[in-house]
């Protein structure tokens, strides 16, 4: 039975030998598909080498399996997950990050934005939780999106579910980067993700 699948539309088709955990330097979500096959992004923790302008590390060879031409088979880069960076947060300043990931590399231009559900468990009501793209902490498939959005002690904030906002690209784009310019725009869809909450604390 292969470990790895022959298309990359599907978290279970990334390359099995590599662990899911967050803590693993050879992670799965680190890795993504390319012309080339599954890869590991150049400069990271995994491939010894700092450089991040270096050729990606190839896994798994697989020749046209980002499907970036025409007669390859034209696939957006799909959603394969997504989480919450920090588990803990305060009232009154929290700082929220989320990281998305991608089966494929991504380009941001402009400013998407992610916008979670708040409970307004606490105190009062109408408090939102809009998170923008922001380059710190993002790699090739993996955007991080962050804010600090106003909340009050006990907002329980949820990630993912039926209630989840899709991306909005508020005036910016999300694109293939293996097909080139904005011609293949990116998956922005996180309806079918399973819900994850944090709750605010004192």
């Amino acid at each position: 039975m292969p470990l790895w699948g022959t298309t990359h539309d599907a978290a279970t088709n990334k390359p099995k030998f590599l662990p899911a955990s967050e803590d693993s330097k050879y992670n799965r979500a680190d890795a993504y598909a390319t012309q080339a096959g599954w890869v590991m992004e150049a400069g990271h923790p995994s491939s010894g080498c700092g450089n991040t302008s270096a050729t990606p590390e190839v896994l798994v060879a697989i020749g046209g399996l980002a499907g970036a031409t025409d007669t390859t088979g034209l696939r957006a880069p799909t959603i394969t997950s997504a989480r919450f960076v920090t588990s803990t947060h305060a009232a009154g300043t929290p700082t929220i990050t989320v990281e998305v990931t991608w089966d494929e590399a991504v380009t941001v231009a402009g400013t998407p934005q992610l916008t979670l559900v708040n409970g307004n468990e606490g105190a009062s009501s109408g408090r939102t939780c809009v998170l923008s793209y922001t380059g710190t902490g993002s790699s090739a498939n993996r955007k991080r999106f962050t804010a600090a959005p106003t909340s009050a002690e006990d907002d329980v904030i949820t990630l993912g579910g039926g209630s989840q906002a899709n991306i909005a690209l508020n005036s910016g784009t999300l694109s293939d980067t293996v097909r080139g310019g904005t011609s293949q725009a990116a998956s922005r869809v996180l309806t079918g993700l399973t819900a994850q909450t944090i709750t605010i604390s004192a």
